[in-house]
This record gives structure tokens, C-alpha cells and sequence, in this order.
């Protein structure tokens, strides 16, 4: 009777030592590189003149100004917040803008989905819009 052996399928081989550190090393600097264009991103993009407008039991209509001190048009996110008198966050909404390079943009952002409704004769006391930047770590 013949005898088979089997090849040990799949073979396994290990990394070399110098591939897992340069892998390591390009992680650490690719979250650095990334960690500095946000914090750039946060310098050249600036945020003013934030106003409700109007509003109702269901909407809230935000005004507000981008300026763009960069060079390059860009496409940002941002987040806005609307509160009530008490403090309490009325609606939240994450959205992007196309801001156009070395401009200032009047913008409008109308809240249609709020977390509660205003009841009867309440108003919706300030709106804060923040740029909503990526965190890694």
C-alpha cells in the first residue's frame, strides 16, 4: 500500500519584523498628516453672524456666514444645535456646504426634524453651528 503526505495547506509565513514596523511607522503618520489638515481645515473656515429667524412648532430657520479664507473650494460638514430657553437641545443636524475659495457665503439651514416639538409660546433661545472635524484618536 502507498503512503501520501499531505502538504501542510495553506503554508503559513510570517511577516518579517521590518514589514510590521514600517506598517506601524505609515499608520502613525498617516493620523498625523490627517490630525494636521483638521486642524487646518479649522483655521481657514470661519463661522459668524448665527441667527434664528424664524421658526414654528416643527422648524427652526438658521441663518448664518461662512467665510473661506482658504484657497481651495471645499465641501465641509457641520453641525448645528438649536436649544430651548432652559438649555435644552431642541434638534440637532449634521449636513455639508460647498464653500467656494476666498468668499463669504450668507447661508440658510432650515431644522425640519426636531427632537420635540415648541410648545405653545415657546421659542427657541440660540443655535450654535460647529464644524464637524474627523477624530481618529
Amino acid at each position: 500500500m502507498t503512503h501520501f503526505e499531505r502538504l501542510e495547506f495553506p503554508k503559513k509565513y510570517s511577516i518579517p519584523g521590518i514589514v510590521q514596523l514600517s506598517v506601524l511607522i505609515l499608520i502613525i503618520v498617516g493620523i498625523w498628516i490627517q490630525n494636521c489638515s483638521q486642524k487646518q481645515l479649522t483655521q481657514e473656515i470661519r463661522i459668524s453672524n448665527i441667527e434664528i429667524t424664524e421658526y414654528s412648532r416643527v422648524h427652526i430657520e438658521v441663518h448664518y456666514t461662512i467665510k473661506n479664507t482658504s484657497s481651495f473650494n471645499r465641501e465641509i460638514w457641520l453641525l448645528l444645535k438649536a436649544y430651548d430657553t432652559n438649555g435644552e437641545e431642541l434638534g440637532s443636524s449634521l449636513y455639508s456646504v460647498k464653500t467656494v475659495a476666498g468668499k463669504t457665503q450668507p447661508m440658510l439651514k432650515i431644522m425640519d426634524k426636531l427632537t420635540r416639538p415648541l410648545n405653545k409660546g415657546e421659542k427657541p433661545d440660540k443655535a450654535t453651528i460647529v464644524l464637524y472635524t474627523r477624530k481618529v484618536i
